[in-house]
């Protein structure tokens, strides 16, 4: 997705977008945001083009993994769930 001179479409189209995403990603509303870039709530949005629209969706199915790798599984003790592990060993 990056062209050769290392920025994808969705930096050089929409950097105030990847400036939110940067200072949200890992926080509780990446979530919300991504959502809100995936899903015209407005109904008079142009929409990104397909290029930028992969973009997003890639980033939404990294944040939608990692959310899903730190919770808790059923039975599972606080202290064997993986962001517990990880900041145990910082």
């Amino acid at each position: 997705m990056a062209d050769s001179d290392g920025m994808t479409e969705l930096e050089k189209k929409f950097p105030r977008i990847v400036e939110k995403l940067t200072l949200l990603w890992g926080h509780d509303g990446i979530s919300t945001f991504l959502t809100h870039l995936l899903i015209d709530d407005r109904g008079d949005r142009q929409g990104f083009t397909g290029d930028i629209m992969a973009e997003i969706m890639f980033l939404n199915n990294i944040q939608e993994d990692m959310a899903s790798e730190n919770q808790p599984q059923s039975g599972q003790a606080l202290w064997e769930n993986p962001l517990i592990k990880n900041l145990q060993n910082e």
